[in-house]
């Protein structure tokens, strides 16, 4: 042990006379040691275990931040990139669920109301207006007859029909034609009510 007492350099390391007012080696100050504190540590001593390990404890340290820095530095990009683009974790899909489309009401089918049947009171057969109930015609000779229905505001289908149509033939519409000598009755009939006319052809 020396006579003299040693400073270590804060700022190299060194090891320099304590008489001296500052460090030879780099020119830093004596600093005057606190009271809280040990004036020196075996790990500010240069070439020492403790300095070592230190200094091994600064690198990893260093690397340590700088990869947290780095992490940091890639979460805030990622995060920038997926809000510009809008790519969120929980995108709504673009097809609606089954749960979020309506289910279509069928249209009620309108009932149709039957319509009554319309009640006639009499038929009448005529021909130019005048009621007739048998008349003569040659074979070969045709003669339109009309249907008179009563009452008048009734318009409904009238069919005509022959009893013997080798005699008489009657169209849809009550054109009647003679076919053959001899007597045959021409029927008109609409909703129920029905009248007769006797043909004699000769």
């Amino acid at each position: 042990m020396g006579l003299f007492k040693t400073n270590i350099c804060p700022k190299c390391g060194k090891e320099y006379s304590a008489i001296r007012s500052g460090c030879p080696q780099c020119g830093a100050r004596k600093q005057t040691p606190s009271t809280r504190t040990a004036a020196t540590t075996d790990s500010a001593r240069v070439g020492t275990a403790s300095s070592q390990r230190a200094a091994k404890n600064a690198r990893w340290q260093l690397i340590f931040g700088l990869c947290l820095v780095l992490a940091v530095i890639v979460a805030v990009i990622v995060l920038i990139v997926t809000t510009v683009n809008g790519n969120y974790d929980t995108a709504p899909s673009s097809a609606p669920s089954a749960e979020a489309i309506p289910t279509p009401t069928p249209t009620p089918t309108p009932k149709q109301t039957p319509q009554p049947t319309p009640t006639v009171e009499s038929v009448a057969i005529t021909f130019l207006g005048e009621k007739k109930a048998e008349f003569s015609m040659g074979v070969g000779k045709t003669i339109q007859l009309d249907a008179s229905i009563y009452p008048v505001e009734i318009e409904g289908p009238v069919e005509w029909s022959s009893s013997d149509e080798s005699k008489i033939a009657v169209s849809e519409d009550g054109l009647v034609t003679a076919v053959g000598s001899g007597s045959a009755t021409i029927i008109c009939r609409c909703y129920g009510a029905s009248a007769e006319c006797s043909v004699l052809v000769w």
